[in-house]
């Protein structure tokens, strides 16, 4: 995972690596959940002092906000990207069950979703944080949408759901397919369940 495209602040000298801090603080959140790391803990990994870390996010909820902008840019979204694909609707489906539930041992991240985590404890987090969530969460609910309207419209989705149930329906599912994933069920079992409930659209 590259956190790259992730620009620090402009207007004074740094003395940290914000990257490298956004890294550490994403994989420990995905890893174990918001709720079990603390900032403590997030800084003895990243070798940063907690007056630094405040300095560069402002507290935790701006780290937790520029956590999952983060991961929307360097995992979720890229993925989100095949929903632009020209493939009849069902292909690209396929293709974002497999994704999601195959269990491949070149990846090298925490099973499931960070922002499905976020999603389940946002109650927990700071305002900011679940403002970025609900934001982010229609954002994804827009690609979806717009993708199953492409594919109606070029009659690859036959299905009688209008596109915006369509996509509330397509997240759920693959929201708790995650969340299986994260609870360390067994992958071909969450995969063969996704594919079931996924199957109204055959």
């Amino acid at each position: 995972m590259s956190l790259d495209s992730v620009k620090a602040p402009r207007g004074r000298p740094k003395t940290l690596n914000r990257n490298h801090i956004l890294e550490i603080a994403m994989l420990a959140y995905w890893q174990s959940g918001t709720r079990d790391v603390s900032i403590n803990e997030i800084c003895r990994q990243a070798n940063v002092s907690k007056p630094g870390l405040y300095r560069e996010f402002g507290n935790e909820d701006g780290l937790m906000t520029a956590v999952l902008l983060a991961y929307l840019q360097a995992v979720l979204i890229p993925l989100l990207e095949i929903l632009q694909s020209e493939r009849p609707f069902h292909q690209v489906l396929d293709e974002l069950v497999t994704f999601i539930a195959e269990d491949s041992p070149e990846r090298q991240v925490p099973k499931g979703c960070l922002m499905v985590k976020m999603r389940e404890s946002r109650m927990s987090l700071g305002q900011e944080t679940q403002s970025q969530i609900v934001k982010s969460h229609k954002e994804i609910l827009g690609m979806y949408e717009r993708w199953i309207q492409g594919c109606k419209d070029n009659g690859s989705f036959r299905s009688e759901m209008s596109p915006a149930f369509a996509a509330e329906y397509i997240d759920a599912q693959l929201t708790s397919a995650l969340a299986q994933l994260a609870r360390g069920e067994d992958s071909a079992n969450v995969k063969r369940i996704l594919e079931t409930s996924l199957s109204v659209f055959r």
